[in-house]
């Protein structure tokens, strides 16, 4: 005959009350790290080695307790093809290092000798689409203009994967 199985035991946190091992993704991690290296080091050993919990990207608080991740600064450089033969460049991430978009879509415009324009999306963040294939120059023209763009922000995206310009 089968043995009965045991019900789990579980350990709840004192402070968010949540089960021990899901702290790190409740509301306050910080003040229950002190209980749980006194009540649970087997779950979080980096507590005990005095090293925090990995480092996640910076937030920001927004008024109601919501978070916003700070987005990361780099540019992405995509080339999507239209009609067989033509192909529209889109620039994403640009204004994250204090580039008006506006004047950088003239600047594109011109230097290419194509037509450059600023996209607002509603769910996106703002892009500018350069009418053919300039991504053989551009990095070098993004970083020469503005010297805020480190060469090492600047992706590529090839088959759906970043891959960086460098």
């Amino acid at each position: 005959m089968a043995e009965k199985p045991q019900p789990v035991q579980v350990l709840y946190c004192g402070v968010c009350g949540l089960p021990a091992e899901y702290c790190e993704f409740g509301p306050d991690f910080e003040k229950c790290k002190p209980w749980l290296i006194q009540n649970a080091a087997q779950i979080y050993p980096d507590l005990l080695q005095g090293s925090s919990a990995p480092k996640q990207e910076p937030v920001k608080k927004l008024p109601g307790g919501k978070i916003k991740k700070k987005e990361k600064q780099e540019v992405i450089i995509e080339k999507v093809t239209r009609n067989k033969r033509k192909s529209i460049t889109t620039l994403k991430g640009l204004d994250l290092f204090g580039v008006k978009l506006s004047d950088a879509s003239k600047k594109l415009g011109k230097k290419f000798a194509t037509g450059a324009s600023v996209v607002k999306g509603p769910t996106e963040k703002d892009q500018i689409d350069v009418q053919g294939d300039i991504a053989y120059d551009i990095v070098e023209f993004i970083t020469h203009t503005w010297p805020d763009v480190p060469e090492t922000a600047i992706f590529f995206i090839e088959d759906g994967k970043k891959v960086p310009a460098v």
